[in-house]
Formats: structure tokens, sequence, C-alpha cells
């Protein structure tokens, strides 16, 4: 099963990747691919971004959301 969620990127900003990735593989195990990031920091102009293009073709494929992921998109 494929599951779109977020990377962290390192410990000390709050900035995230959305990937597509194995629900069997760890959340740093390998992705199948990079689709967009989410930066929780304010300071910064643009904080999201996603490739709705291939966000559409993955679901459409099977994958489910997170559900921290469908947040942010609802948004």
């Amino acid at each position: 099963m494929i599951v779109i969620r977020l990377q962290k990127k390192n410990k000390i900003e709050n900035f995230f990747y959305i990937n597509v990735i194995y629900k069997k593989n760890s959340v740093f195990g390998k992705i199948i691919k990079r689709i967009g990031f989410y930066n929780s920091n304010i300071n910064y102009g643009k904080s999201f971004f996603i490739n709705y293009d291939l966000l559409f073709y993955y679901i459409k494929k099977g994958a489910k959301l997170s559900k921290r992921v469908f947040e942010i998109i609802k948004i």
C-alpha cells in the first residue's frame, strides 16, 4: 500500500517534505517520489507547495493520505 506522508528535514527546523512512500517502510526509508514541502515556520514567505498533478496521479493509483497531509491540503 502506498501512503503520502511527511518527512522531517532535520531536528532544528520545522520543515517537512511531502513524500510518496510504501506504508511498510519507515518515514526515513526509501521514497517513491517527493511531491512537495511544508514549512510550519511562518517567518518564510512560501510555507507550502505540492505538485497537484502528481498528488492526483498517486491517489488514482490507490495512495492514501496521512492524517497530517490531509489537514495541510485542506487549508
